[in-house]
């Protein structure tokens, strides 16, 4: 079981926005509304890392993450409209994937209210194959205690 980070043990956040059609009938955000956040934002995070000029998302690039797997952990309820701070943290780097801890926190809360780890293997898509992660992200590894 992932351990629930809290606010402070993030390294790098951005922010989004939910929409009046992201509510399911019960009102509550839609469980896959996160995962579609996260997606956006994940964006933001790379720039943070890679650099904008630098920034490795296309289908002729030598080296990019590509999603392998993810866990997810809905931990509370959240409700439109609702303004979320998303958290980045990797967590763990192996030789050629990696982890990063991904959460939405609502504004002036420590506990997400949604968290997961997504793993990441590094692929070149030219060669279509992976590839062992580079120090980019070898640099911004920050392991769980």
């Amino acid at each position: 079981m992932q351990k629930i980070l809290s606010r402070s043990e993030y390294d790098f956040f951005t922010t989004a926005s939910t929409r009046w059609r992201d509510s399911d009938t019960l009102g509550h955000i839609n469980h896959t509304i996160y995962l579609s956040i996260l997606e956006t934002a994940h964006k933001d995070f790379l720039i943070h890392m890679y650099g904008e000029e630098k920034l490795p998302l296309d289908f002729d690039s030598t080296s990019a993450g590509l999603l392998a797997s993810m866990q997810v952990m809905y931990i509370e309820q959240s409700h439109h409209p609702a303004k979320f701070d998303v958290g980045f943290r990797i967590t763990r780097v192996g030789t050629k994937s990696y982890d990063v801890h991904e959460a939405l926190f609502l504004k002036g809360k420590d506990t997400p209210v949604f968290q997961s780890i997504h793993t990441f293997v590094m692929f070149n898509f030219k060669e279509q194959k992976s590839i062992p992660v580079d120090d980019v992200v070898k640099a911004n590894l920050k392991e769980i205690e």
